[in-house]
């Protein structure tokens, strides 16, 4: 993976180039933090004008980005500039929003992703489903801030999770494929983490069991993490993402066992990551880790570096146990419950790889105890 970083238009962009010859790529990921906060029309503007420089620097084509993720300090108040921004683009995108401040202070942050063997004219909306083909004839799918679409103040976090795995399974039947099939990955997010996790944890939990997805099948790679959805009445709000037309004995569930506990023996029902060979491509999904160790019980209580030092070594576990290395990591995102603690913890994420695309943002974990969550990518080629 080829790393670095810039200074565009008032902003630090960071990038991770997946090559497969020098000076061709096959994957990008790519991270835009403005420098200060700005009115929100000006500060989407430096994100989008610092994107437009890169893209140039780089000869990048706007036709391979297949995602942009902003992460929105007000999101009710900025997803109509947002939305201005998707319109202005002149090819589609999955495009992912979340309210969850950045710990600099800005109105937005975004990360981005490109492909660069999308098969042309494939690129396919359908409302909150976005879809397209590669060369490999690889078909990726990314749903976005599905919601329970009749929440109001009344319905609780496991009914509406229950609604909206049942809203996903009925959209991936037109693919004739199903969640065990297919999902790779699943980010949960929910305004009130600390009051709503255990109904996600319940909901999320009776629809594997009905779908045979247990401790001894497999689950999905996930994250689930406080963060808003625009909607004031969702309390639950889910982004996925599921591939079609691959070998699915390429597809590996990752454990390291002896650093973190199976998920399934604190009562949650996720994987630790999922690596999936897509077409050339080796992928690694790593969910949302913490400092927690073999016996599921939260390490360094209270000690916000020390609990970064143990995330960082369980993510390098499970990058280890699952073939990859350091080096072949394309970007983190750090959940913190107190935005203050970016000044404790940046130094020791730096020091362990740096020029990672990377945002930081507040957003307290599912446990009241853990003061850190980061969640990682990672991708090599298949020799």
């Amino acid at each position: 993976m080829r790393i670095g970083n810039l200074k565009l238009q008032n902003a630090e962009v960071k990038y991770s180039f997946l090559e497969y010859a020098e000076g061709k790529w096959m994957h990008l990921t790519y991270s835009i933090v403005p420098e200060a906060p700005e009115p929100i029309a000006d500060q989407i503007r430096t994100i989008e004008q610092a994107e437009l420089e890169f893209f140039e620097r780089f000869s990048i084509n706007e036709d391979t980005t297949i995602l942009r993720r902003f992460f929105s300090s007000d999101l009710i108040s900025h997803r109509d500039e947002i939305d201005k921004f998707k319109e202005r683009k002149s090819s589609d995108f999955f495009l992912s929003v979340t309210e969850q401040p950045t710990t600099n202070s800005t109105k937005l942050a975004m990360i981005g992703m490109c492909l660069n063997n999308i098969k042309p004219g494939s690129k396919t909306r359908d409302g909150d489903l976005f879809y397209f083909d590669t060369t490999q004839d690889v078909q990726h799918l990314f749903f976005g801030n599905i919601v329970d679409s009749e929440a109001d103040e009344y319905t609780n976090s496991e009914v509406q999770t229950e609604k909206i795995f049942s809203y996903l399974t009925e959209k991936l039947k037109k693919f004739n494929t199903t969640i065990k099939e297919s999902v790779l990955r699943t980010w949960l997010y929910s305004p009130h983490i600390d009051a709503d996790y255990n109904g996600i944890v319940k909901a999320r939990k009776t629809l594997f069991d009905d779908i045979n997805m247990t401790e001894d099948t497999h689950y999905i790679a996930s994250t689930g993490i406080q963060g808003g959805s625009g909607n004031r009445f969702a309390r639950v709000s889910m982004d996925v993402y599921a591939v079609i037309g691959i070998d699915t004995n390429t597809i590996r569930y990752i454990q390291a066992p002896e650093y973190l506990s199976p998920t399934h023996l604190y009562g949650v029902t996720f994987e630790r990551a999922t690596a999936a060979e897509l077409g050339k491509s080796d992928f690694l999904f790593i969910s949302g880790t913490a400092s927690i160790d073999s016996e599921g019980e939260v390490v360094h209580v209270g000690d916000v570096v020390k609990q970064t030092e143990r995330t960082l070594e369980n993510i390098s576990r499970l990058l280890d146990s699952g073939g990859f290395t350091k080096d072949d990591l394309a970007s983190f995102i750090v959940y913190l419950r107190d935005p203050a603690d970016f000044s404790f913890v940046e130094e020791t994420i730096t020091n362990y790889l740096e020029n990672l695309p990377m945002v930081y943002v507040k957003a307290p974990v599912c446990r009241p105890e853990w003061l850190i969550e980061i969640e990682a990518s990672a991708a090599r080629l298949i020799k």
